[in-house]
This record gives structure tokens, C-alpha cells and sequence, in this order.
């Protein structure tokens, strides 16, 4: 807790594949409880490949709750920054996302590029 309010920062690790290449994603998110019940996260984070290349990214969430915590659906978004020529395609991509958050704290995600 950061505060009083609910406030929370918590890190995720992500395993996956983007354009084709194994990586591993870590996210520092900052989420705020919102009146309604839903929570609004902003992170930063770092994404990299088997092979090395680096990509940063921004991203921003709404998890809406279903049932008791920490079930609940995220819908978000996700910008990309990187110097790599083999991931260089996501500078020019935004991502969006949706997410099913489990009893036990496990979650899966599905990505798509917004054209």
C-alpha cells in the first residue's frame, strides 16, 4: 500500500512471444481503487528477447472486479519503445489488451495491435 487510499504498486513477469520471438516482460504498475469499484493502473516496464533485444513500454489498465479479489477482468493499452531493428515495428503499434485475473492470482492475456 502507498497509501491511505488503496493505493498499490505492484511487479508482474510475463512470459510470451512477440513477432515471433520468445521474450520475457516486467512491469511496475502503480493502481488506484476508484469509487466504483474498478482500479486504474499506469506502468512502466522492460521486454526482452531470447536473443537480447530490448523494448520499453507504457501501460495503462481498468480492472473491473468480479467477485471477490482478485477475480476480475483488465482491458488496457500498451505503447512500445525500442532501438531494436527486429522489434522496431512497435514503435509504430498500439496495443491493446485483455486479461482474465483467476482466484489464485494467475491471469491470462490477449493482445492485439489496434489498426
Amino acid at each position: 500500500m502507498l497509501d491511505d487510499n488503496g493505493t498499490m504498486e505492484l511487479t508482474i513477469q510475463e512470459h510470451g512471444v512477440v513477432l515471433g520471438a520468445e521474450c520475457t516482460t516486467m512491469v511496475t504498475l502503480v493502481s488506484k481503487h476508484r469509487l466504483d469499484g474498478t482500479q486504474y493502473s499506469e506502468g512502466h516496464g522492460i521486454m526482452s528477447t531470447l536473443d537480447g533485444d530490448v523494448a520499453t513500454l507504457t501501460l495503462s489498465a481498468i480492472t473491473i472486479p468480479k467477485g471477490l479479489p482478485p477475480l476480475g477482468s483488465i482491458r488496457g493499452t500498451t505503447f512500445f519503445n525500442t532501438q531494436s531493428p527486429k522489434l522496431s515495428r512497435l514503435n509504430r503499434v498500439v496495443c491493446i489488451f485483455e486479461a482474465e485475473l483467476n482466484e489464485d492470482a494467475s491471469y491470462s492475456v490477449k493482445d492485439w495491435e489496434w489498426k
